[in-house]
């Protein structure tokens, strides 16, 4: 692409290293949510073609009023029909009984077109629900009803993977329920199998600022929290290969309906996607689909505008991981905090995420996809990697480009905050290297 006359030259270099530590993607990161409420048939339709490869059935509704079983079989078999796992939610308030009887109505008994579920969880948002009583008396609350609903469960299918507790935050009484007094994390009593197989959490970010910048930041010290609490219970438990402690975000948005309809809740969901991959999240699932018809306001945490069905910006991002960043996840360092790179490679195929939070001028750029020596004293960005050569390109603020490598072909998706002020779509586009 031409450069453009006055503007600052950014360097980015991308360093890509495949050690025995490369963090592997998980297959099942992108996620979303299915409110209590039927969809129209668009909304599924379009939540096919975002590519997610979860969706969690759950929610505080769950706890108090399950849907019918053959709401549950219906919305199962779809998911599972676009290439998807459910992340189904029983209920803390019904008997051990009831959870294990719906574990043997989706793995025992058998439907066509239903394959068994795999994930699960118990409960929602349990500090909320006690009205937010003393941490110090939680991780007793939690025990009490978890441990029994787990074990049930699992005499019926000790291979399900079962995830707690969605807390509303990644709160202090996780360290009496992972590794504490209350432990959760440890095996059922006579079996090789544990009680809990995943520690998860939920987030809304409060703050007034721009989602892109101050939702990432806050979403991103909770993330290296979970990451350092499971490896911490996975060395106290000794917890290795399939046993091993996995960690999950089970709902995250912005704090309502008009920061959620925001140019900076995409950018934000890219980078809170980044995040889960570098510290190697199974599944983060954002609320919702669709909500309140997607009109802007209050508990409208939809990824689907209202107006015509139209996907937001948190919508496209999401689509950009879940199509294009499988494999190895590869870390990018920008000086400039306005930007924000990371990476995957899948086989020969070089995906980069280049997300421009800041306002003003285009930046040119130069993407190093071997180790740049020259130290100079412009900006950085770096990843380290299988491709060599560079890649110089303009970028606009407020603006992500998506950069897929594979072969002599490189596929760039841009995408911009005029064109989301306009509904438009991201645009593609190709050309030989």
């Amino acid at each position: 692409m031409k450069s453009v006359p006055g503007t600052p030259i950014f360097a980015l270099f991308l360093l890509f290293s495949f050690t025995v530590h490369a963090q592997k993607i998980s297959p099942n990161l992108v996620g979303t949510n299915v409110w209590y409420s039927q969809l129209d048939q668009k909304i599924w339709d379009l939540t096919k073609e975002c590519g997610v490869k979860n969706v969690r059935i759950g929610g505080a509704a769950y706890d108090h009023h399950m849907p019918s079983n053959e709401t549950l079989l219906d919305w199962v078999k779809k998911i599972q029909a676009m290439g998807a796992e459910p992340v189904l939610q029983v209920s803390k308030y019904e008997s051990a009984d009831v959870a294990a009887g719906l574990v043997k109505l989706f793995n025992v008994d058998k439907h066509e077109g239903i394959k068994p579920i795999k994930y699960w969880n118990i409960g929602n948002e349990p500090w909320l629900q006690a009205d937010r009583p003393a941490q110090s008396a939680m991780g007793a609350l939690v025990e009490t009803y978890f441990k029994p609903i787990s074990a049930a469960m699992k005499s019926i299918d000790s291979t399900i993977l079962i995830y707690g507790p969605n807390e509303c935050d990644f709160m202090e009484y996780y360290n009496d329920l992972f590794g504490g007094k209350n432990d959760i994390a440890g095996k059922v009593p006579g079996h090789s199998y544990y009680y809990c197989d995943g520690l998860t959490w939920h987030r809304y970010p409060q703050g007034n600022g721009d989602p892109a910048t101050v939702g990432s930041n806050d979403m991103l010290v909770r993330i290296a929290k979970a990451k350092a609490k499971v490896d911490q219970v996975n060395k106290l438990n000794n917890r290795t290969g399939k046993y091993a402690l996995q960690w999950g975000i089970g709902e995250y948005n912005s704090k309502g309906g008009a920061e959620v309809h925001t140019w900076g809740n995409g950018q934000m969901f890219g980078e809170v996607l980044g995040g889960c991959m570098e510290y190697g999240a199974t599944f983060a699932t954002s609320w919702s689909m669709f909500e309140h018809g997607g009109d802007r306001k209050g508990s409208d945490f939809s990824y689907i505008d209202g107006t015509n069905l139209t996907p937001r910006a948190s919508y496209w991002h999401m689509q950009f991981v879940a199509k294009y960043f499988t494999g190895t996840y590869l870390k990018g360092i920008a000086q400039d905090t306005n930007f924000m790179v990371y990476g995957a490679q899948d086989g020969d195929r070089l995906s980069v995420m280049i997300m421009n939070r800041g306002f003003g001028e285009p930046k040119e750029y130069s993407l190093y996809t071997k180790e740049h020596k020259k130290k100079g004293s412009g900006l950085s960005r770096v990843i380290l990697g299988k491709r060599k050569g560079v890649y110089k390109d303009v970028i606009q603020s407020r603006a992500t480009q998506v950069l897929i490598f594979k072969g002599n072909l490189l596929t760039k998706i841009n995408y911009t905050s005029e064109d989301f002020d306009n509904e438009r779509p991201p645009v593609y586009s190709e050309r030989k290297l």
